[in-house]
C-alpha cells in the first residue's frame, strides 16, 4: 500500500484520498464551437480547431499556439490536426505565416480571415 505524507496534519494519507484529491486538481477544459462554421461545410473537428484559434486570435489579431498545444487542448492527434489546419488554410479559413527567428527557431502565426473574426456564436 502506497501512502503519502500529509505535511499539513502530520498524518500519511490513504491512496483513496490521493485520488480524490487528484481528480478535483483535474481542469476541465470547455471549448464554445460556433455552429455557423459547420454550415459552411466543415467537419465538427474542423469547426472546433477554427473556433479554438479565432478564441485564441482575439487579443492579437493572430494565434500564435503550437500544433502541440492546440492538439493537447482539444485532445486530437498532431496528423489529424496538421491536416485541418491544411485544409482550413486551402479553404481560405486561415492563413499561416513563419518567420525565421535565425538561431532561435522560428515563429509562426495563424490569421483568421477577416469575416470568421466577428461571427456570433450560434
Amino acid at each position: 500500500m502506497i501512502c503519502h505524507f500529509n505535511n499539513k496534519r502530520g498524518r500519511l494519507n490513504p491512496p483513496s484520498l490521493i485520488l480524490n484529491e487528484m481528480k478535483q486538481k483535474q481542469k476541465t477544459n470547455y471549448i464554445n464551437i460556433n455552429l455557423s462554421f459547420m454550415n459552411n461545410s466543415l467537419s465538427i473537428k474542423e469547426a472546433t480547431v477554427l473556433s479554438y484559434i479565432v478564441s485564441l486570435s482575439d487579443k492579437k489579431g493572430y494565434c500564435f499556439a503550437s500544433n502541440i498545444s492546440i492538439s493537447n487542448a482539444l485532445s486530437i492527434n498532431d496528423r489529424t490536426l496538421y491536416r485541418i489546419l491544411n485544409k482550413l488554410e486551402d479553404s481560405k479559413y486561415i492563413n499561416r505565416v513563419t518567420k525565421s527567428l535565425g538561431n532561435f527557431g522560428k515563429e509562426r502565426r495563424i490569421y483568421v480571415a477577416p469575416e470568421l473574426r466577428n461571427q456570433p456564436l450560434m
